[in-house]
């Protein structure tokens, strides 16, 4: 299935276009322009820059979170009105589950360990492990303090790799 992916949780933003699990094509932008400005060029420049046309798309998928809150309602906002015109499937993804698909590569039984600043002295975090060549969630996305935080990975015995 051929899949759009917009990310706009954090100061940069980006958009992917996959095949089949199959990376086709990337963007990546943090020029200081609001996500409301940049992210539906970005899309449309990604499907013209691999030859795509919107019809051919199975599905448009968004970070839903957490992170910044503004971030979060452009990117769904946008998600949202370019899957109703477009009459396809809206499908929401954890931000930090996404992230935990860069420790694939650690093996299985890998703690990885995703975290985000949230301010205030916490960190939007979520503990996965590698099982089966995929991240097995531990703990839904949270907001701790890195003093939780250290002690929730201490009490597991082992060091993480950190996203």
């Amino acid at each position: 299935m051929l899949i759009l992916g917009i990310e706009s949780t954090a100061k940069a933003a980006s958009a992917a276009l996959v095949n089949n699990g199959v990376l086709m094509g990337q963007y990546f932008q943090c020029s200081g322009l609001t996500h409301s400005a940049t992210l539906l060029p970005m899309a449309e420049q990604l499907l013209a820059s691999t030859g795509t046309d919107k019809s051919a798309l199975g599905a448009v998928a968004v970070a839903q979170g957490p992170g910044s809150f503004t971030g979060v309602r452009i990117g769904v906002a946008a998600v949202k009105g370019l899957c109703w015109a477009l009459e396809k499937p809206a499908i929401g993804v954890s931000t930090l589950e996404a992230m935990a698909w860069n420790g694939v590569n650690c093996g299985d039984g890998a703690l990885i360990c995703c975290c985000m600043d949230a301010r205030r002295g916490q960190v939007y975090n979520a503990l996965f492990t590698i099982k089966d060549g995929r991240p097995e969630r531990l703990v839904p996305d949270r907001a701790v303090s890195l003093d939780e935080l250290a002690a929730d990975v201490a009490a597991r015995g082992r060091l993480p790799f950190l996203v």
